[in-house]
């Protein structure tokens, strides 16, 4: 893989934003997927002498139209040359307490992280099969370990991971790979949203619900405040992307960070009721 375009979706901000400031600046033509105008200008000024690199593309992976319109542009723009690579980065982070969680939340969850994957791939795969390209599916260390109080959140990252494994199945044989890449906890706005979503609960909860889930609520809390001081930079986990995308042999997994192989060996060493006991103590110690 060496001439081409690759598209990233979700790269207003966070990781990527960082996919896609990299991609440019190696000299990778990136179609940036953005919700507006403005996320795309100044994303474009953020890739300095690399802009010429970049081209933002009006993107909402919940829309079908918006995903149809996209894929026309995408084509249009290619004018011939291969899709070298999709990057499903486009996703948000919901949760709270299943007792009281409503439908649309869950709704709402999967729309952005699971359909909004399905979706878009599967307008682009024609151009993807013809160039023999790759899609790099951004999961979590969450799509293999799930902690409370996010279980929206994990639930979709976990469904990421089944439909990166199958997509793989399916396409290798006709040279297309698929890759999950699998952060820890991450420097990105998704730690200030998360607050958010934690004032919200208590706001809305009983006040014998919130006395029930007192201590949980806080250990989330503390958990958020730690993730956003102690996470890997952006840009450490779009270097994982480029592997995925560029490299000759590329893997089918990417952890990325120090906090996801250390879970993943303790997930996979101990005990269940072990394991989540740890995940438990360390919730609340953050």
């Amino acid at each position: 893989m060496t001439t081409g375009w690759v598209v990233v979706t979700g790269a207003s901000t966070g990781i990527g934003r960082a996919c896609a400031l990299r991609l440019a600046a190696r000299g990778i033509p990136v179609l940036a997927g953005v919700r507006s105008d403005g996320d795309g200008q100044r994303l474009l000024e953020a890739a300095g002498e690399a802009k010429d690199c970049l081209v933002p593309l009006r993107l909402d992976v919940t829309d079908a139209t918006s995903i149809a319109q996209a894929a026309t542009e995408v084509a249009e723009r290619l004018d011939g040359a291969p899709l070298l690579g999709l990057v499903n980065n486009a996703g948000i982070a919901l949760g709270g307490l299943q007792e009281f969680m409503p439908h649309a939340v869950w709704q709402r969850q999967f729309d952005v992280n699971v359909f909004g994957v399905i979706n878009t791939t599967r307008a682009l795969l024609p151009l993807l099969l013809a160039a023999k390209g790759r899609v790099v599916n951004i999961s979590s260390v969450g799509g293999i370990i799930a902690s409370p109080f996010m279980g929206p959140y994990h639930a979709s990252k976990f469904a990421v991971e089944a439909i990166t494994a199958g997509l793989r199945m399916e396409l290798r044989p006709f040279g297309v790979w698929a890759a999950c890449v699998e952060p820890g906890a991450v420097k990105t706005e998704i730690w200030r949203k998360a607050d958010t979503l934690i004032d919200e609960l208590k706001r809305e909860l009983s006040p014998e619900a919130l006395q029930r889930y007192r201590a949980g609520l806080a250990a989330m809390e503390h958990f958020t405040a730690d993730a956003a001081k102690r996470g890997v930079s952006p840009d450490a986990v779009a270097k994982r992307v480029e592997h995925a995308l560029l490299a000759p042999r590329p893997r089918a997994r990417y952890l990325v960070g120090t906090d996801a192989h250390l879970m993943v060996l303790f997930h996979w060493l101990l005990p269940t009721r072990w394991f989540e006991a740890i995940v438990a103590k360390l919730t609340a110690r953050a």
